[in-house]
């Protein structure tokens, strides 16, 4: 538990929505209806498991996978690879792939446009980690903290 209250805001976020949106394309994710004519319209209720549910849910499991082991575990990573950047990368597709299942999809029921809202979460879990990498939340404050310092107009 000490090792999950370590982690960034970033990494919990990914974390978080990564499983969320992995789990919620079990549930129906399209209402189609179908008409028999005299017979009537069934509803046939289809879940996220199509071919973007498939690249969707492995892009998740990858990028799930990603942040235990370089920040959750004390498993030695190579420094050459710039993890942060393929969190981001992937995050993207995830989003983009979302995207595309959404857009291609008829009739998405709304637990879709959830996964959309938990794959941009992922997107920005991603950057937050990119950025404090990059050291640009340092960046930011201290130029807050000069702007903040500075004498106003005479």
């Amino acid at each position: 538990m000490d090792r999950i209250t370590g982690l960034s805001t970033g990494s919990k976020i990914v974390l978080g929505c990564g499983v969320l949106l992995f789990f919620s394309l079990f549930f129906t994710w399209q209402n189609l209806e179908v008409d028999f004519g005299r017979a009537g319209i069934a509803t046939l209720a289809l879940d996220g498991w199509d071919f973007w549910g498939l690249l969707i849910g492995l892009a998740t499991l990858a990028i799930v996978a990603i942040v235990a082991v370089v920040h959750a575990t004390e498993v030695q990573v190579s420094d050459d690879v710039p993890w942060e950047g393929v969190m981001v990368a992937l995050g993207g597709s995830i989003f983009g792939l979302t995207l595309l299942k959404n857009l291609t999809d008829a009739d998405s029921a709304w637990i879709s446009y959830l996964g959309l809202a938990l794959a941009a979460d992922i997107v920005a879990g991603s950057y937050l980690d990119w950025s404090r990498e990059r050291g640009w939340e340092r960046q930011v404050s201290r130029l807050s903290r000069s702007t903040r310092s500075s004498p106003g107009p005479s």
